[in-house]
């Protein structure tokens, strides 16, 4: 028995530690950074599905030639698994379309953890827009489609388990392919030129 008890602390301390070796930035998922309708913030939609919080994060925004362009005042003890707004006051009015660089720090800018390229549009789609893109069936079995998809919106796709694993990548179609997928809570991310956005379907 004191045994089986060693093998099994051992195997959940192996997991735990497989769990933190990777990159932390892999798991941070930044659905979007779009202006606000005042034009003096940017708002940043993240999550976090690793291990590490972040600690006391906050985002700066840069241009593509390294000037600051907008900077979050840290309000959060960390980011967690549900999507979490964020907001940068911008310092310097950015044209738009912009491509910069988009920079997480944590323990109140003590630390660079991340940077992602990104590309900043004028507006993200409207409500409407984003309402009337749905999956279906759902729950699903043997494969999805994209409803009500309107000509107007090129689509990258990617879908992910509820770990943030990535499970399809680059996906174009409105019909995808599920069927060696295990059951379970899935999400599907859709990339236009101005927004990033998940829509969560199951499997059985």
């Amino acid at each position: 028995m004191k045994l089986l008890n060693s093998l099994f602390f051992l195997l959940i301390a192996t997991v735990c530690n497989a769990q933190t070796i990777g990159d932390p930035c892999d798991s941070i998922f930044i659905h979007s950074v779009i202006p606000n309708a005042t034009g003096e913030q940017i708002e940043v939609m993240a999550s976090n599905h690793s291990l590490d919080i972040m600690s006391y994060p906050g985002f700066i925004l840069f241009n593509e030639n390294g000037d600051t362009i907008a900077v979050e005042d840290v309000n959060y003890f960390g980011i967690g698994w549900n999507e979490q707004l964020h907001i940068l006051n911008i310092i310097n009015q950015p044209t738009l379309p912009m491509t910069g660089l988009l920079e997480l720090h944590t323990h109140f800018y003590d630390s660079l953890r991340c940077s992602w390229s990104w590309t900043l549009g004028p507006a993200k789609l409207t409500e409407q827009q984003e309402e009337s893109i749905q999956i279906a069936p759902n729950p699903a079995h043997d494969w999805i489609e994209i409803q009500h998809l309107t000509d107007n919106i090129s689509l990258e796709i990617n879908i992910y388990n509820a770990y943030g694993e990535q499970m399809k990548s680059n996906l174009s179609g409105k019909r995808i392919d599920i069927s060696s997928f295990p059951n379970g809570i899935y999400h599907l991310e859709y990339k236009t030129s101005n927004s990033l956005k998940r829509i969560k379907f199951i499997v059985l």
